[in-house]
């Protein structure tokens, strides 16, 4: 009678291991972090043992965001939501993540942050504000290149885009922030949740490739709800 409840235990672990294989393999596999069955988030397994603080400048006016005003815990380090150009690092498939806000003024922006961060190795993305068409992100008003993103799992630095000319919004209008990449991108890695609100949010997702993970969405931007918290991100200006 005692061993049945063992062979049953045993059984549960070895079919939860092979779901764990083979989420891995769908999505590709980095020591360090886990992907989810979608390949829509990742999870770092180890936080680092070193924060740095986030370098905010006092002078300019939040426009939107969530960033924690915390320096050593500005963003949720170790959960959010997976960025990735296909093919780098065997990726199977692009996925991008846009968040929309709206300015309750009209502003000039002149600097964007964001809590994105590589699996590590050669790694490139576009951070981007962008127009909104029809409830999906739109054309990009500006697109900077991030060549030196920190490492997905640890915190706090940010990815940044300054823009000394200004970017005007108007006010009432709603505009997305976007995390994406180019063909010539080498990029994988998560976009790590804010710390600071846990609700879900609207947030509009892109995927590119086989049906397999896109379904019959394959190079569109889709518009839904986050589910998990938003991404950690700041509008700034004046």
């Amino acid at each position: 009678m005692t061993r049945k409840p063992v062979v049953v235990t045993v059984v549960g672990l070895s079919v939860l291991m092979l779901i764990g294989v083979a989420a891995l393999a769908a999505a590709g596999s980095h020591k360090g972090y886990v992907i989810s069955d979608d390949g829509r988030t990742v999870t770092a397994t180890k936080m680092s043992q070193s924060v740095t603080p986030a370098h905010r400048d006092a002078k300019l006016q939040t426009i939107a965001g969530n960033l924690s005003t915390y320096p050593f815990g500005t963003y949720f380090c170790c959960f959010g939501n997976t960025v990735a150009q296909e093919g780098s690092g065997g990726f199977p498939f692009t996925t991008w993540v846009a968040i929309p806000f709206t300015p309750t003024a009209d502003a000039t922006v002149t600097r964007i942050e964001a809590s994105v961060g590589t699996f590590g190795g050669v790694s490139e993305f576009e951070l981007s504000i962008r127009e909104d068409a029809s409830g999906l992100p739109g054309k990009a008003l500006k697109s900077f290149h991030v060549t030196t993103p920190p490492t997905y799992g640890t915190c706090c630095t940010l990815d940044v885009g300054n823009d000394k000319a200004g970017i005007a919004l108007t006010g009432g209008t709603q505009y997305w922030i976007a995390a994406t990449t180019t063909k010539k991108d080498v990029f994988e890695g998560g976009w790590a949740f804010n710390s600071t609100d846990m609700r879900s949010y609207p947030i509009a997702s892109y995927c590119s490739g086989s049906s397999t993970y896109c379904g019959n969405n394959s190079g569109k931007w889709v518009a839904g709800q986050s589910g998990d918290p938003l991404p950690g991100y700041a509008i700034l200006g004046n």
